[in-house]
């Protein structure tokens, strides 16, 4: 065997790698004899005790300092191992094991690269920051055949890197607190000031942000809520319609944060639906890089939805593509804590009811047949009282549905705030009802889109066999009920078409769609087809909708 290097060893390097062969074959070269005969007996006895991770995490440092102090451009040690006969020879080296912690030092294999990692905590910051090498080990084989000979060439190439790395969790924690029915307003009722954090002494002001309606309806109450504590609120008020959820309201709500003075850490408060919630949730993102913000929903949509998870987000028009595109700048930010008070929704019409009810039929539709049960029997009364009490809905039903779906929602949610998970069965309704929400002229609102692509949904479950059709008519049968449509002139098939591949774009590389295979369960599959999509835009044209 001849082995040819392309780097010339320091004497430590060579020192290390002859106790390291020695250990494990009990060979050593006559190159080496020298440099390992001048270590005494104690450190080859310290040397073989080590782990045989330890003693290659070893050497490949000792391989990354001589490439740095030699003054490579590359760190990379290349050796070639050329044999002679009828099979290729093969080569096993030292590799660190996954997951390995020793003495403070952890050993990790990269699953994408397939680096071996040798991290060591700083003594500053022994929980947080590492400094680590990176080794990967490549192969290339050559095989020549001639007339009398095989010649089989290896060459093995290292490259070694060096850096570190930072670790940091971070804490998210909120309160969703449920508000005795139609008190948070009253000045008994100490939880809205409360929300707005712990200030010194004296300090007298706050700040809100609130939905141009809710200031129509609620403002001089809200405003009274401070003056009888002898504190001056200042308000910014913004349109809250999704026409208005634009980069430009986030600007508008920053500039008053900074003729305000926010502190770096005092809440504002955010009362009105979701659009305004989602605007106020950008600018406490941007704001300061991060300041904290109280939700107080005051729709049903918005309180099943938007409150309690810690998405925002904007629509934004690009100006290459001439386009706008729903909730396309965002974050991931979660409030300081949410306020929910139900009363709020009896100043709400009659299809803003309804349109929250597009929501909450989601959720029982992949979630919860129980939920589903209590909308068929009482939801077409609740949206009649506007959610309060009345003769043919038993006490306690409303809040039931709230409860339940918020907490769905907090469990679909809470294990998935950063949605690495992209398989979502709370994303039933919001595959084709994006597009079809941004359609100029259609005047569709984000819960009926929502029904309109859950039924549209229901059809390609039963195309699947997924659901009978009995299923799907009693589907269609709630959602009259609760005055949801469940069709548009809007969903044609290039649009149907075109919501797949957007899914596909913003689901990262699958269509991840979700479809119910019984009332309360469902799946997600990627495999619609534009021929599927067309049969059930026939199909649904049978429906009397």
């Amino acid at each position: 065997r001849m082995t040819i290097k392309t780097l010339t060893k320091t004497s430590s390097e060579v020192a290390l790698a002859s106790i390291r062969d020695q250990v494990s074959s009990g060979v050593k070269s006559n190159e080496e004899d020298k440099s390992l005969a001048c270590l005494p007996k104690s450190v080859i006895d310290a040397w073989s005790s080590l782990p045989s991770e330890v003693r290659a995490a070893l050497v490949s440092s000792e391989v990354s300092g001589s490439l740095h102090g030699s003054g490579t451009a590359a760190p990379t040690l290349t050796t070639s191992s050329v044999s002679f006969g009828s099979s290729a020879s093969s080569n096993s080296t030292a590799s660190s094991e996954v997951g390995v912690v020793s003495n403070d030092t952890i050993y990790e294999k990269d699953p994408h690269s397939g680096s071996d990692i040798v991290l060591r905590p700083l003594e500053r910051a022994p929980h947080n920051v590492f400094e680590f090498i990176k080794t990967k080990e490549t192969k290339k084989t050559q095989v020549v055949k001639n007339a009398s000979s095989t010649v089989t060439t290896t060459t093995k190439v290292v490259t070694s890197g060096r850096g570190w790395r930072n670790v940091f969790t971070l804490p998210i924690s909120y309160d969703v607190n449920m508000v005795p029915h139609g008190t948070l307003l009253n000045v008994s009722n100490p939880q809205l000031l409360e929300a707005t954090g712990v200030h010194p002494e004296g300090y007298d002001r706050r700040f809100a942000v609130l939905d141009a309606e809710v200031d129509k309806i609620y403002g001089e109450q809200i405003r009274n809520y401070f003056a009888s504590r002898n504190i001056d609120l200042t308000t910014c008020i913004l349109n809250g319609g999704e026409a208005d959820k634009r980069p430009e309201a986030v600007d508008k709500l920053l500039d008053d944060l900074c003729a305000y003075k926010l502190r770096r850490r005092e809440p504002f408060l955010a009362i009105g639906g979701g659009c305004l919630l989602d605007i106020a949730g950008m600018g406490a993102c941007l704001y300061r890089r991060g300041v904290p913000f109280v939700r107080v929903p005051t729709t049903l949509l918005s309180i099943v939805d938007a409150s309690v998870g810690v998405k925002n987000g904007v629509d934004y028009c690009c100006a290459v593509t001439d386009e706008t595109y729903k909730n396309r700048i965002g974050s991931f930010y979660a409030p300081s804590s949410c306020l929910l008070d139900p009363a709020f929704i009896a100043t709400q019409d009659a299809r803003n009811v309804s349109n929250g009810f597009g929501e909450i039929l989601k959720l029982a539709l992949v979630r919860s047949s129980d939920l589903f049960e209590l909308l068929e029997a009482h939801g077409a009364a609740l949206v009649k009282s506007r959610f309060a009490s009345n003769t043919t809905t038993p006490e306690g039903v409303s809040d039931r549905i709230i409860d339940v779906s918020i907490q769905i929602m907090l469990e679909e949610l809470g294990p998935n705030l950063w949605e690495h998970t992209l398989d979502r069965c709370v994303d039933y309704g919001h595959t084709f009802s994006k597009l079809l929400e941004m359609v100029p002229g259609s005047d569709i609102m984000h819960g009926e889109a929502v029904n309109i692509d859950g039924f549209f949904c229901c059809v390609l479950s039963y195309l699947r066999g997924y659901i009978t059709m009995d299923t799907v008519n009693q589907v269609f049968s709630c959602m009259q009920s609760l005055s949801l449509p469940t069709n548009s002139e809007y969903l044609t098939s290039n649009l149907a078409w075109q919501s797949c591949k957007d899914a596909i774009e913003h689901r990262h590389g699958e269509q991840r769609i979700p479809l119910i295979t019984e009332i309360g369960e469902s799946i997600c599959v990627s495999d619609i087809t534009q021929e599927e999509l067309d049969r059930a835009l026939e199909i649904m044209k049978q429906f009397s909708h």
